[in-house]
């Protein structure tokens, strides 16, 4: 396919779960069943998008490169999956790896091992381990913050917002032994004042919904996304990643 009109453009995909829907679920829509992901995998590498992470974006947008030194591809494309579900180590890391996929899982830190407790009209179900996430990097998974308890960050005191950025990001580095840069917004809440408190606690790059893709000019720290859910088809996705770059950067 030719190169979109404006340059280089950054899709990032959101998911949640990749799995069967179980029984007693009040939000199906966080799911992706297993056969549908790997048809949007395989779909993906059809269209001509090649998998890229938020750190080669951050680098692309310094240096030209990925964040490795190696060219930075034509078509990129980042997937990424929040609140860090054990499924994802079950489910939805084989079928990436079989299908040569990278993602960014985003980790709510304080419930490392736990159940997703910010949902509490939901159904609860495990979320990775200490051990499972230690062992997503050497894969080429990369582990990013979600904050410390999933707590909308535009909606609290600044201080309270401070420091869900700054524990979150301290104990997934005390856990993982590196560096931890990348950031989701829980429930996709931000502002300008929180994006300036993610800069201040050192993230580089941090991501939310809105449905657009990336230009080159885009804040780092307020990232867009594309959301994938239980009932997007390949022809609903490919629509979404066809829509037009906003033209204005911030």
């Amino acid at each position: 396919r030719p190169l979109p009109l404006g340059g280089v453009r950054l899709p990032i995909l959101m998911y949640h779960k990749v799995d069967e829907v179980p029984a007693g679920v009040r939000h199906p829509g966080n799911y992706v069943r297993p056969a549908r992901f790997a048809e949007q995998l395989a779909a993906l590498s059809a269209w001509g998008y090649a998998p890229v992470t938020l750190d080669d974006w951050v680098a692309y947008r310094r240096r030209g490169t990925r964040a490795d030194g190696s060219p930075f591809p034509p078509r990129p494309l980042a997937l990424t999956f929040d609140d860090g579900y054990a499924s994802f180590a079950d489910v939805a890391l084989p079928l990436l790896q079989r299908a040569g996929w990278s993602a960014t899982v985003f980790v709510v830190s304080g419930q490392v091992g736990g159940t997703n407790a910010w949902d509490r009209d939901e159904r609860q179900e495990p979320l990775l381990d200490a051990a499972a996430l230690r062992a997503l990097p050497p894969l080429g998974i990369g582990v990013g913050s979600h904050t410390r308890t999933h707590r909308p960050l535009a909606r609290i005191p600044a201080g309270e917002a401070a420091a869900e950025l700054a524990a979150s990001r301290d104990e997934l580095e005390q856990l993982l032994g590196a560096p931890v840069t990348t950031l989701a917004y829980p429930f996709n809440n931000q502002s300008p004042r929180v994006r300036r408190l993610a800069r201040r606690a050192g993230y580089a790059a941090a991501v939310m919904g809105r449905g657009r893709v990336n230009g080159r000019l885009r804040t780092r720290l307020g990232l867009y996304r594309l959301k994938v859910d239980l009932d997007t088809t390949l022809d609903g996705l490919e629509a979404q990643l066809e829509r037009p770059t906003p033209l204005w950067p911030f």
